[in-house]
């Protein structure tokens, strides 16, 4: 008897396991086991734009057929693939992993600033010429970008200088009444926190920013996600949808795992 109740006890500890790890894989890759559900064109340029254009959606065995001077990416399980045409390509073909994918998406979007941005020398440079970084997070405000940008936490707003290695200010002008807000970094940190306090972040606000070691300013304007995405294919929809282009090709750049196709047969 009391070792049934020993079995059980000890079954019910490996069920109680083996349910929190498959919540956190389907957390982590989404319903199906994948990152995304389906292929996403996420940029179409030349003659068959029109036929795959920025949000298209289609099934792991579909096949593309593209002209000279086409080239379009996608969005995958396993990250991007570029192909450019003439040539007829399928999609189930190519590699990378989904767990790749997702670590580079989880890793990109949960950065929340606790490791600064990294410059880098020239390779064969002896003068050690610094390489500006890139944007770490998808959310964080580049103060040299301007456009549509998405925010998923109006409150937490960050924003983001490619060049940290002096100090630098910024100056925030708020078009409507002309306003003017400066905002300061110390020497060697990139990120500052919006001044959401006299310049709220609302859904359609327009900012104009010119950063102290930029040429020219940029005019911002705020789209407000009512959630956050929570997966790699809901993220690029967001962003598509509301033409947050910059993020778009941010996300399209920093999961760029594969090189671009051949022009051969598919």
């Amino acid at each position: 008897m009391h070792l049934d109740k020993n079995m059980s006890a000890q079954s019910g500890k490996i069920t109680s396991r083996f349910v929190k790890a498959a919540l956190g894989t389907v957390l982590l890759f989404g319903i199906g086991g994948t990152a995304m559900a389906q292929n996403m064109v996420v940029r179409s340029t030349g003659p068959s734009a029109s036929s795959y254009p920025a949000g298209k959606k289609m099934a792991d065995d579909a096949k593309i057929t593209l002209k000279a001077q086409d080239k379009v990416t996608i969005l995958t399980k396993s990250g991007t693939r570029v192909l450019s045409g003439p040539g007829t390509y399928s999609l189930a073909q190519g590699g990378g992993s989904a767990a790749t994918a997702s670590g580079r998406l989880s890793s990109f979007i949960n950065n929340r600033g606790s490791s600064r941005a990294r410059t880098g020398a020239v390779r064969g440079d002896t003068s050690a010429a610094v390489v500006t970084p890139n944007n770490p997070n998808l959310w964080f405000l580049d103060v040299t970008k301007g456009g549509r940008f998405c925010v998923t936490d109006p409150n937490g707003l960050v924003v983001w200088r490619p060049d940290y290695t002096g100090s630098a200010t910024a100056s925030i002008v708020e078009p409507a009444n002309g306003n003017v807000i400066e905002i300061a970094w110390r020497k060697g940190n990139p990120l500052k926190a919006w001044p959401k306090d006299v310049l709220p972040v609302t859904d359609g606000a327009n900012y104009r920013l010119l950063g102290s070691s930029v040429p020219q300013s940029v005019e911002v304007n705020f789209v407000v996600l009512e959630s956050e995405p929570v997966d790699l294919d809901e993220t690029a929809a967001m962003l598509i949808a509301n033409g947050c282009t910059g993020q778009l090709d941010l996300l399209v750049e920093t999961l760029n795992l594969n090189n671009e196709e051949p022009g051969d047969q598919g």
